[in-house]
């Protein structure tokens, strides 16, 4: 246990000294909130609608970048090396790692969450409990992703452009940023293949005051996505 503490510790500390991390996970969520909202209006119901999408992009960022592409920068630096050659149980570190993410996710949701309600009123879940299994269902399968591609780039470059690959899509097809009402509808069909929309689904679904069972098939949808990364990891995941 003391080992997955320093673990989430050091990754905290890690996370918060780098850039690329910091304006992923902190200035990009509150920036798209303040910008949409000046563009479609900063009445409660419009700031409560982008809620869902932007607690996902937030997670999306978060995890691909704050964790995928750093992974990527640690195994090119030797840190991860040194993980693999100390006398520690690398089931340790990768779970320190991800509640450390989890963690600093959360963080940055929590201040959007502030941000809307104190400048934008917006609208917050009225039913905690079916909120935070989503959310936490949502940001786990995000994690995974990130840990499966750091496992499939061999550079700090390539890293970047399949971290790219999948958040421009989800940003933009899942209904995290357009209502999909207003896509074509094979951009909606197209749009089911992407994890993202069934996260962003279950938050409206939540945020709008539905329960766990109302969501029950995006969380089942959520956990196949994080198996089937959880296995790629596993397979293709090196330490040095």
């Amino acid at each position: 246990m003391n080992v997955i503490w320093q673990e989430i510790v050091v990754h905290t500390k890690l996370a918060f000294r780098e850039r690329q991390s910091v304006f992923w996970g902190f200035v990009f969520p509150i920036m798209l909130l303040i910008l949409f909202c000046s563009i479609f209006g900063g009445t409660p119901e419009r700031a409560t609608t982008l809620l869902a999408g932007l607690i996902c992009i937030n997670a999306m960022s978060g995890a691909l970048f704050g964790a995928g592409v750093v992974l990527v920068v640690a195994r090119e630096q030797g840190i991860l090396r040194r993980y693999k050659v100390a006398p520690i149980a690398l089931w340790k570190v990768v779970v320190g790692l991800c509640i450390a993410r989890v963690l600093m996710i959360s963080l940055t949701t929590g201040l959007l969450l502030l941000v809307a309600r104190l400048f934008y009123q917006a609208i917050l879940p009225a039913k905690i409990a079916p909120a935070l299994i989503v959310y936490l269902a949502g940001t786990l399968m995000f994690c995974a992703l990130a840990f499966a591609v750091a496992a499939i780039s061999g550079s700090v470059s390539q890293a970047n452009g399949v971290a790219q690959a999948l958040f421009m899509p989800m940003m933009f097809l899942s209904g995290a940023t357009f209502p999909q009402e207003l896509m074509p509808l094979w951009m909606q069909k197209a749009s089911l293949v992407l994890p993202a929309t069934y996260y962003v689904t279950s938050l409206k679904l939540t945020i709008a005051g539905s329960g766990t069972a109302e969501n029950l098939t995006s969380l089942l949808v959520m956990g196949i996505y994080s198996l089937f990364a959880m296995a790629l990891s596993v397979r293709f995941f090196r330490w040095d």
